[in-house]
């Protein structure tokens, strides 16, 4: 791989894994105000099969999006040149437990996932 071309692509995956979290973040804020907020109309089965179906499809779509960003960011740990990998970032950046943050946020988002279809039904 081209050196010059590492960082783009590490900061473009990065900035991939930003752009998501708004949308996430709006969408389940938006079931809760529902959940909260939506008194007798949550009743309705077609109401709650929508929420569900956003929560946990968007989440999958979220989970999948930050999951393939992060693949992508520790494979390019694997190709810093050797300048790089030897500075005190490079070190630091080859360090970080990749495989425990992908982990981590399909953890999170499968309990958030739960708690939201538990609350719709």
């Amino acid at each position: 791989m081209q050196a010059d071309l590492l960082t783009p692509m590490i900061q473009g995956r990065a900035a991939d894994m930003r752009a998501i979290l708004l949308p996430f973040v709006l969408s389940h804020t938006g079931i809760l105000v529902v959940l909260g907020f939506g008194g007798s109309g949550l009743e309705d089965s077609g109401v709650q099969l929508a929420l569900a179906a956003m929560a946990v499809l968007g989440s999958l779509w979220s989970v999948l999006w930050i999951d393939g960003a992060m693949a992508d960011v520790a494979a390019g740990v694997k190709d810093m040149p050797e300048e790089q990998a030897n500075s005190h970032i490079g070190r630091n950046f080859a360090k970080a437990p990749f495989a425990l943050f992908r982990l981590m946020n399909l953890a999170i988002v499968t309990l958030i996932v739960i708690a939201e279809v538990a609350a719709i039904y």
